[in-house]
């Protein structure tokens, strides 16, 4: 059996009987819980955490070490993300440790370690803008569109003023006219004497706060 590891960015190293091969897999999966006090009836669920999943791979190489190492190391170095396809197969996961290990019986290749950890990628909700044209700018290319030897119906006149006025009612100054002083005059003449004025005194000469 063939296991291979592969890096967006870095490559492919597979092992081969003939190069080497893996002799453990182990995929270790974990969560976290708060040591907070859990209310009665309440979720339990929502006072546990879910780790990211780790992965940690042990293998041997006896041909083309140096190749073997340089490939693993740049994987680690460059923080790439891994695919990893044996017994156990993975996808987006990181080297965050790796060990090598030099044995006097195997001159020609070494031992190493890896663990490997899952990174979380999820995709960005976005919203295109620009691509969509607005209502105006449809509606101008619409007129544009429109043959210019063509006469306007009388409806297509009644809308196209009917807009026009629509337009043009904005942002528009009242004037006030101006009052002669003759009128102005008249005016407060008209109220003179018109007006009556309330009692100077009392129904009754006391009030007791009762009747």
């Amino acid at each position: 059996m063939a296991y291979r590891m592969t890096g967006r960015k870095t490559g492919t190293v597979t092992f081969t009987p003939t190069t080497g091969t893996i002799i453990q897999e182990t995929l270790t999966r974990s969560s976290k819980m708060t040591s907070n006090a859990i209310e009665g009836g309440s979720s339990v669920e929502d006072h546990v955490y879910l780790n990211p999943e780790q992965f940690q791979i042990e293998g041997i190489v006896v041909k083309n070490h140096s190749s073997f190492r340089s490939v693993l190391e740049s994987m680690w170095r460059s923080r790439d993300l891994v695919t990893y396809v044996g017994k156990i197969r993975v996808s987006d996961y990181v080297i965050t440790n790796i060990q090598f290990k030099n044995d006097a019986t195997n001159k020609k290749g070494f031992e190493f370690t890896a663990t490997l950890q899952k990174a979380n990628i999820v995709s960005g909700q976005y919203v295109e803008m620009g691509e969509v044209m607005l209502m105006s700018q449809q509606d101008a290319a619409a007129e544009e569109k429109k043959p210019s030897n063509t006469a306007p119906s009388a409806a297509a006149s009644k809308s196209k003023s009917q807009t026009s006025r629509t337009k043009s009612s904005g942002l528009k100054t009242t004037a006030s006219k101006q009052v002669s002083q003759s009128a102005y005059a008249a005016y407060v003449n008209s109220y003179n004497g018109k007006s009556s004025s309330g009692p100077t005194q009392r129904k009754t000469s006391s009030y007791n706060g009762v009747s």
